[in-house]
């Protein structure tokens, strides 16, 4: 997928399978990347064990996982903009069965791309590095899950990077995407 950035084709929306594929393309690659070195250093029977654990976990921290990584996006793009928590709206679409943060003011490139990665670095990246400090299977398997619930955040912040500085970037209020807006 390649962006347009004409003046007639602004919104970027994003297919939800493509999105689908992506994730599971992540997952699978962040699995081997990761997995494969931890288990040689770690062994993999101590971390097969730790993920039926954390699977087990997982129904009870799901939510609150969710709504972290949600007010993780809310926060920083809050804290970069004027009236912050005024303009963030969060909400859970039935339709994709997805929560969601919505910043309803256009944002430049990096204030977009610091609020959408954040769930990733603070839940995801440095978990991992504590994983692999501490040789602990349970933050390992637990940065695993976070890193791939931030698959529609990298693919989005991805695009933003082609992004012209001509344009701020509005998250869009309905669809899987964003909006350029001409500065």
């Amino acid at each position: 997928m390649h962006l347009n950035f004409n003046v007639n084709n602004k919104e970027i929306i994003f297919n939800e399978r493509y999105i689908i594929r992506f994730s599971f393309v992540l997952l699978v690659g962040i699995f081997l990347l990761m997995y494969l070195p931890f288990t040689f250093f770690y062994g993999w029977k101590f971390t097969h064990f730790e993920l039926i654990r954390l699977l087990k976990h997982l129904l009870f921290w799901i939510i609150p996982i969710i709504i972290l990584h949600e007010g993780l996006h809310g926060l920083v793009w809050a804290i970069t903009i004027k009236n912050g928590f005024e303009q963030i709206k969060f909400g859970f679409n039935r339709e994709l069965l997805a929560p969601y943060t919505h910043c309803k003011i256009p944002l430049k490139k990096w204030k977009y791309i610091s609020g959408g990665l954040a769930p990733l670095l603070l839940m995801g990246i440095i978990p991992a590095i504590i994983s692999f400090t501490l040789g602990s299977p349970y933050w390992f398997c637990l940065s695993l899950f976070c890193i791939w619930s931030a698959a529609g955040d990298i693919l989005s912040c991805y695009y933003i990077l082609e992004v012209p500085k001509n344009f701020n970037i509005q998250d869009h209020p309905d669809k899987l995407g964003f909006i350029l807006i001409p500065i």
